[in-house]
């Protein structure tokens, strides 16, 4: 197959999880099909990493998106618009009419639309030509959630009139293309539920999110016993809520039990709140590092507190590749079907649950290792890159096909 692969962001370096995807699912499609790449610029810069995606796609182009520069134009556009912010900050029009005129020049089977932020352009692929969006989470359940945390007046007005005018545009866009896929039935079920009476069709299909097996692998490294690590983009609210969350209200309950326990707070962004904590001894707050593994390796115990956000975690299936045990909530574990709960991951929700149970895993070494061994088949059996693509491809024929 001839695909056009649109992403909204440049899919490198992988310093994020929405790169992370577009990345390998590209390389492992190109493979076996011809991929071209056109793709949206924040800067200059970016266009530096093309050489790492020439490797594996025959043509690679650009455009950059443009956000106002006055302030109360980003305003008007948050509020008073009827198409959601988040839509309307990757739009140009510039970069419209250049993925318009690639789409005639070249005759494509396919383009996969990689994220929910480059569906405004659906209107630049001609009749004829199959679309699939990759929209991996529902965007208005992300929103809604956010809402439902959040203390600020302000904050909680805005959120809640987002989310409402999100499910308004998923209803209208889903529509429009040919197949979408989410990472969890979570999002497929909100989805379909927004679709339901209104007549309107939607075609969505659960494909997860995977895992790099041969660059995320188990490695021998000394042990920072006992020690924990929270990894994630450190100013995304479902990370910041649910560190925030764990520093305040568990890990005090840990350290009655273990006091010379260490917590390992990786990623890029913190927030000046989330730096304050590494005033305490315990806490090391890194910021962005360049290789994540060493951290993941040197770890007694991954943990995974969330309480806001959609999707899979990216922080739970590449620990678990790696041979480290998880400690999550329910709600972090949505995605990854082949969970159960004192098998291949501990699952606690409450404060008092989450402590006991990082405690007790902490000191039953069988424990570590069942949960270790158990977690990491699961990801070599279901979720490498490999698996993924396939399931992409078989989505690419049967949208062929229809």
């Amino acid at each position: 197959m001839k695909i056009l692969f649109f992403t909204h962001t440049f899919p490198y370096p992988l310093a994020e999880g929405i790169k992370l995807m577009a990345f390998n699912l590209i390389k492992e499609l190109s493979a076996r099909h011809e991929i071209h790449l056109f793709s949206l610029l924040e800067k200059d810069t970016d266009t530096i990493y093309i050489p790492e995606l020439l490797k594996y796609c025959k043509t690679v182009q650009t455009s950059y998106k443009k956000l106002p520069k006055s302030a109360f134009l980003r305003l008007w556009n948050m509020y008073f618009q009827n198409i959601p912010y988040n839509i309307n900050q990757f739009y140009a029009q510039e970069a419209f009419d250049k993925l318009h005129d690639i789409i005639k020049k070249e005759r494509f089977d396919l383009v996969h639309f990689n994220f929910f932020t480059t569906s405004g352009y659906r209107k630049a692929v001609p009749e004829g030509i199959p679309a699939v969006l990759c929209n991996y989470d529902a965007m208005s359940l992300h929103f809604l959630r956010n809402k439902k945390r959040e203390r600020n007046l302000f904050k909680k007005i805005y959120l809640s009139k987002q989310w409402k005018k999100i499910a308004k545009y998923e209803k209208q866009i889903i529509s429009r293309f040919d197949k979408t896929v989410v990472v969890s039935s979570v999002d497929k079920d909100w989805l379909c539920a927004l679709f339901a009476g209104s007549g309107q069709q939607a075609d969505i299909t659960v494909i997860p999110i995977g895992v790099d097996t041969g660059y995320f692998t188990p490695q021998e490294a000394p042990k920072d016993n006992p020690s924990l690590i929270f990894r994630g983009i450190m100013d995304f609210k479902p990370n910041t809520d649910a560190i925030i969350h764990f520093y305040k209200n568990i890990f005090p309950l840990i350290k009655k039990k273990l006091p010379d326990i260490r917590l390992y707070i990786v990623g890029k962004n913190p927030i000046n709140k989330i730096k304050s904590f590494a005033t305490d001894k315990s806490v090391t707050v890194t910021g962005y590092v360049e290789d994540i593994r060493p951290y993941i390796a040197k770890a007694t115990v991954n943990i995974c507190p969330m309480r806001i956000g959609t999707g899979m975690k990216f922080k739970i299936i590449e620990s678990m590749a790696m041979g480290i045990p998880t400690v999550a909530t329910n709600f972090a574990c949505a995605g990854i079907e082949e969970i159960k709960n004192g098998e291949n991951i501990l699952v606690a929700d409450s404060p008092a649950d989450f402590s006991k149970t990082v405690v007790n895993l902490i000191q039953d070494k069988p424990l570590i290792e069942k949960i270790s061994r158990n977690g990491l088949e699961i990801i070599r059996k279901n979720y490498s890159w490999p698996i993924i693509a396939s399931k992409f491809e078989t989505l690419y024929k049967e949208t062929l096909r229809a």
